[in-house]
């Protein structure tokens, strides 16, 4: 860790990031390379993930972004959060799991859009061990409740993700299992036995090396409220294909986890142990 901490002390010195990166260090424990942009690299994993994933040449992208999501499918807090990337197409929803230094997609969900039932937004603190995790404004997310129908499907694949344009999709799926999606009942504040959900947390939108490089942001919470509105309009108007009534509002606005329930769900070792980390680099 002295290593990681030096190295962030370094670069800051060199100019070569803002002094944000402490406050990153802070978080993670890590620094990162300024050499290496991960606003490139989410970007490449969101490319590569929309040519592995969407099967069907008639579906017609509409957006896709790089986010955290629970580490257990269907929760909205199951430790460690991972690297993943959201698809939305004309007809359906991908969440894509991913692994950025293996370069390969591990798993995905694939929702239907007519499914789609809810789009929760708001407060999405899940650790409060430095000032930046605890802020309210900067940590927020995204739930999507549907119900499950035999279009909805999740596979593992266990294929590397490839750039090479000559390989095939079909080619890059051999040897993924493929599961319709299970429905599993859920005490009470989860899903109930007859819906599930898409849990998502959206990355810091500022960073040390974005803001040396100044480039321009939208806030986190401008991310999110950008998201689930495409989600819902899309969604919107595939349901109407089906049904001659007016569908309501899809998106609404409350924490997904409060700060005050992301303090007491922090336990005291947890806080020792971040605490006992700073004095070693301090």
């Amino acid at each position: 860790m002295n290593d990681y901490f030096s190295q962030a002390a370094i670069d800051f010195l060199l100019g070569n990031v803002t002094s944000l990166v402490f406050e990153e260090f802070e978080s993670n424990m890590m620094s990162g390379d300024p050499a290496v942009s991960m606003r490139k690299v989410r970007q490449q994993a969101i490319d590569v993930s929309q040519r592995l994933v969407i099967a069907d040449q008639n579906e017609e992208l509409v957006g896709g972004w790089a986010l955290l999501t629970p580490h257990e499918p269907n929760t909205i807090k199951s430790m460690p959060f991972e690297e993943s990337v959201l698809l939305l197409t004309d007809t359906a929803l991908y969440a894509c799991r991913l692994d950025l230094n293996m370069e390969k997609v591990s798993s995905f969900e694939r929702v239907d859009l007519r499914h789609v039932v809810k789009i929760q937004f708001g407060t999405y603190v899940i650790s409060t061990l430095s000032a930046a995790q605890a802020d309210e404004m900067r940590n927020v997310g995204f739930v999507v409740t549907y119900k499950a129908g035999a279009n909805d499907i999740t596979r593992v694949n266990t294929r590397s993700m490839s750039t090479s344009p000559s390989r095939e999709t079909s080619d890059l799926l051999q040897g993924e299992s493929v599961t319709p999606l299970a429905l599993p009942g859920f005490s009470s504040g989860k899903p109930t036995n007859n819906s599930r959900i898409l849990a998502f947390k959206v990355l810091p939108a500022r960073s040390a090396v974005a803001e040396k490089q100044d480039v321009p942001t939208v806030s986190e919470i401008e991310q999110v409220k950008h998201i689930c509105t495409e989600i819902e309009r899309v969604a919107l108007a595939e349901q109407a294909q089906e049904t001659a009534t007016e569908k309501k509002d899809l998106v609404e606005s409350a924490d997904i986890i409060s700060l005050a329930e992301a303090r007491r769900s922090t336990g005291i070792l947890e806080q020792l142990g971040h605490s006992l980390k700073k004095l070693v680099w301090a």
